[in-house]
């Protein structure tokens, strides 16, 4: 459990930066805080359907580099 949030963490770390804040901050509020799209969105200026676009793009990214990264450790 503490090697995946490590993990996570990490991988959080290096695509931060390949977002807009508001997309970062959208999946963010969504995702780890737990907030509903609707409340994330209106701090945000964005609808509840852009916030679920923004947490599944970051989600996505997120995804790949979990798997680079174990990918990477295997070899």
């Amino acid at each position: 459990r503490e090697y995946q949030k490590r993990l996570m963490d990490r991988a959080m770390d290096i695509v931060k930066d390949e977002f807009q804040p508001a997309t970062w901050q959208a999946f963010w509020g969504t995702a780890v805080e737990g907030k509903a799209a609707n409340e994330v969105g209106a701090g945000l200026k964005m609808s509840a359907g852009a916030v679920y676009v923004a947490k599944s793009r970051v989600l996505a990214r997120l995804r790949d580099e979990v798997k680079r990264m174990m990918d990477e450790e295997d070899a």
